[in-house]
């Protein structure tokens, strides 16, 4: 995705509060100022070996909102009306993002604002500075154990599951093919509870038919996936 970069022609400087808040578990970035804000751009940078980024939505109808993820952690954004809209007349709340632990990792992560524009009217720059802010993953642990996601399926030559741990038990993560033979244990020990990633790569396998059995604790769950060479 293209992002298009703001263009400031005033140098005039106005004061604003950035903010970050959270609701429903969630950092929300906020802007608090009497002056007319008619774009901002951002770039956000966390740790990937704690977080990962989901994605980020704008809370308000009728507003451009872009992002870019450039890796390693920093994610570039920009929002702005194409009909040249107001961003706070009605709502001070302006961008979600949706953050989860990577592979279990509990505890505070910290995420920074960098390249701040706050775009006025005519052009006009608003100062403004963001602060950087925790996300706390031990309020972002799964409500319930589930093996989320196999994509992509059918694949070729490798798949990534996604799956939830929601209390601490023994994980088993096994390939069987057709006829129920053992192709490949994925995952078997205890695991805490969190969110994690696991790359089944089936490049030494033939086309066909597997199933990959989840079991954590008393949950288990077969998912059919498609190798297709």
């Amino acid at each position: 995705m293209k992002i298009t970069l703001l263009t400031l022609i005033s140098t005039t400087l106005l004061f604003s509060a950035v903010d970050v808040k959270t609701i429903n578990s969630k950092p929300v970035l906020s802007v608090n100022t009497a002056e007319e804000v008619m774009g901002i751009q951002f770039d956000l940078k966390y740790n990937p070996t704690e977080l990962s980024f989901n994605g980020a939505e704008s809370m308000l109808e009728g507003i451009t909102f872009q992002y870019k993820d450039k890796g390693d952690g920093i994610v570039r954004g920009l929002m702005f009306s194409m009909d040249g809209m107001v961003l706070n007349s009605n709502l001070n709340e302006l961008i979600s993002f949706d953050f989860t632990p990577v592979n279990g990792y509990r505890g505070e992560s910290q995420v920074n604002f960098s390249d701040l524009i706050l775009a006025g009217n005519g052009g006009s720059q608003i100062e403004a500075s963001l602060p950087s802010f925790v996300v706390d993953t031990n309020s972002l642990l799964p409500q319930k154990t589930q093996l989320s996601s196999v994509y992509p399926n059918p694949f070729n030559p490798s798949t990534a599951l996604q799956y939830e741990i929601a209390v601490e038990a023994m994980v088993n993560i096994s390939v069987f093919d057709l006829s129920g033979r053992l192709v490949e244990t994925l995952k078997n020990g205890n695991m805490e509870p969190g969110s994690y990633n696991i790359t089944w790569d089936a490049s030494s396998l033939a086309s066909g038919t597997y199933f990959i059995h989840f079991t954590s604790g008393n949950y288990n769950t077969n998912q059919k996936v498609q190798l297709i060479k």
